[in-house]
């Protein structure tokens, strides 16, 4: 019986990985779990999330359904509170250790669909593999130079910097 509970807990798992809502640790260039750290905050136009498992074809339409959902409910709270507007979607790539076809295609679409809706789209920390992936599937030029940074903080600090720039 544990035998089989512990099968079904890894289906689970790997079919429904965990995505995180980050926020900055004040004073430092640290993004964590909101929930995890009541210190960190939210910065303001950004939504950045976590991917906290390797993306395939198990799971990618599940990803691609809960970052849209992550979205549209910051959408939400940002309209509650009478924030500036959303502006850049950051997927942290940090756990994610592999990524099949099925995963660049979520990528690629969420890209798309996100884009459509005048949302910026870009990915922090890619490693290893999964960044060989990306490159040999091309979606990287997709993305454009700006569109991969190697951590969240640099991400934030670039893309704020570029809107202060613009008349």
């Amino acid at each position: 019986m544990q035998v089989a509970i512990s099968v079904f807990k890894i289906l689970l798992h790997v079919s429904r990985p965990n995505t995180l809502i980050l926020g900055n640790i004040p004073g430092t260039p640290i993004f964590r779990n909101l929930n995890q750290y009541k210190e960190a905050l939210r910065i303001s136009s950004f939504l950045i999330l976590a991917v906290e498992s390797p993306m395939y074809f198990a799971n990618s339409t599940y990803l691609q359904e809960r970052i849209l959902r992550w979205v549209l409910e910051e959408e939400e709270r940002i309209e509650a509170n009478k924030e500036d507007s959303l502006k850049c979607i950051i997927l942290d790539m940090t756990a994610v250790t592999a990524i099949d076809t099925s995963g660049i295609g979520t990528l690629c679409e969420l890209r798309k669909m996100l884009e459509k809706r005048s949302l910026k789209v870009v990915l922090a920390n890619p490693v290893g593999n999964v960044m060989e992936k990306l490159h040999q599937a091309k979606i990287l030029d997709s993305f454009g130079v700006k569109g991969v940074y190697l951590t969240v903080a640099e991400a934030v600090t670039d893309i704020s910097s570029s809107w202060i720039a613009q008349p």
